[in-house]
């Protein structure tokens, strides 16, 4: 009987450091790209997200190669995205901004500042890798 006790215990400890080791440090990378047909407007943005107080953590970077883009937290419906606010907006040739903001949105997209259907794809916030 103590050695199935032992055992026991010794499943639950190790199913339970599992379980905190393997939700630390998890975290959802995304790569956005957005560009005019012209060129006139591209950029790129590289985030990282983590889950945080009911929402979404995102740092990274937005670079815009040309004109002005801009990373937007939406909420999607039916493959569109609606309203939305700004995390931020960069303008010119290799200017890089620094992105720390948190969001209750369920998505984000990064947009070419030229009109619609220059958009990046709309990738929905996990905060989670896999």
């Amino acid at each position: 009987m103590r050695k199935h006790l032992f055992t026991a215990l010794t499943v639950a400890a190790l199913a339970a450091g599992a379980t905190s080791t393997a939700a630390t440090g998890q975290y959802q990378t995304i790569s956005l790209d957005a560009a005019s047909g012209d060129s006139s407007v591209a950029g790129h943005a590289q985030l990282d997200v983590t889950r945080a107080h009911g929402g979404f953590r995102i740092r990274g970077a937005v670079t815009s190669f040309s004109g002005c883009v801009e990373l937007k937290a939406v909420e999607m419906h039916l493959g569109m995205y609606w309203g939305g606010d700004q995390i931020v907006r960069v303008c010119g040739t290799g200017h890089r901004a620094a992105v720390d903001a948190f969001t209750h949105h369920s998505d984000v997209v990064l947009t070419a500042d030229i009109g619609p259907g220059y958009d990046s794809p709309i990738t929905t916030l996990t905060g989670t890798g896999g």
